[in-house]
């Protein structure tokens, strides 16, 4: 398995372009995959530099509704008109950020795409073959990420606090390799981690991800993050919304079994 991450807040050189957001290919046996598909028109800029092939893509999870991480699914199906495109069934009502305690900034998808024919709305697990399963509707609020609490969603007209029900996970199972992909991990890294565990029936090999915790302020809960992960024989790549700041944390309690990657990252697993 083959995996390039294509877009991410940071690049390993000024070769590649950088911005907020989250792009990842993988290629299996069967599949070339891109998870998420980042904000913008970054994602083919670098998926040229680095050999991906846009209109060869068959597979495209959005790990939920945020703009960072599906705002460019209307520039992929223009160079795409094959690939089947997995989002959750609510990833597509409104999304909100709450900016200085009172102004709603819209961050969601553009919801004229949900009925697209390449887009499969999800909801509950779906096993796609026997390689990829989508893992959603994770219910544990264990070690919860603080920087939640400013996101909010739509429903019937009004603004509630965001229940991340548009959340989505993708497991791959290659050999003995069983790799979870998961965009922001806004459920909690440790709980999607562990209901992947339980849905696998077995432990997975390798996280990629953002944690989202940039915006955390609590080192004590970044560390518990850390010990409950490191519980675990699994190595994580983490990424765009865990920050710098408190990846370094992390990696002070979990050492060489956690990395960060950046944009032109090429990982062989």
């Amino acid at each position: 398995m083959i995996i390039k991450v294509l877009v991410e807040n940071t690049a390993i050189s000024e070769e590649y372009g950088k911005i907020h957001g989250l792009c990842l290919y993988i290629e299996t046996e069967k599949h070339k995959i891109l998870f998420d598909l980042g904000p913008d028109k970054l994602f083919l800029e670098n998926a040229e530099k680095m050999g991906v092939k846009i209109e060869e893509i068959d597979t495209v999870v959005i790990s939920h509704g945020h703009y960072d991480h599906g705002g460019a699914l209307g520039l992929f199906l223009r160079h795409n008109h094959r690939a089947r495109i997995y989002v959750h069934k609510k990833a597509f009502t409104g999304h909100f950020t709450k900016v200085l305690g009172l102004l709603y900034i819209g961050v969601g998808l553009d919801a004229s795409l949900a009925s697209h024919e390449q887009i499969v709305l999800t909801e509950g697990n779906l096993e796609l073959d026997e390689e990829l399963l989508i893992i959603t509707d994770v219910k544990e609020r264990e070690l919860f990420p603080q920087s939640n609490r400013s996101l909010y969603t739509a429903e019937n007209g009004k603004k509630l606090r965001d229940d991340f029900a548009h959340e989505q996970s993708l497991l791959i199972r290659e050999g003995e390799n069983k790799v979870l992909l998961a965009g922001c991990a806004h459920c909690g890294i440790v709980n999607i981690v562990n209901r992947a565990n339980r849905d696998l029936g077995e432990p997975v090999t390798h996280v990629i991800g953002g944690f989202h915790i940039w915006k955390d302020k609590s080192p004590e809960l970044v560390r518990d993050i850390a010990q409950r992960l490191k519980g675990h024989d699994i190595r994580y790549y983490t990424c765009h919304c865990t920050g710098q700041k408190n990846f370094a944390l992390l990696q002070e309690e979990m050492k060489e079994q956690i990395q960060y990657v950046p944009v032109g990252t090429v990982l062989k697993i």
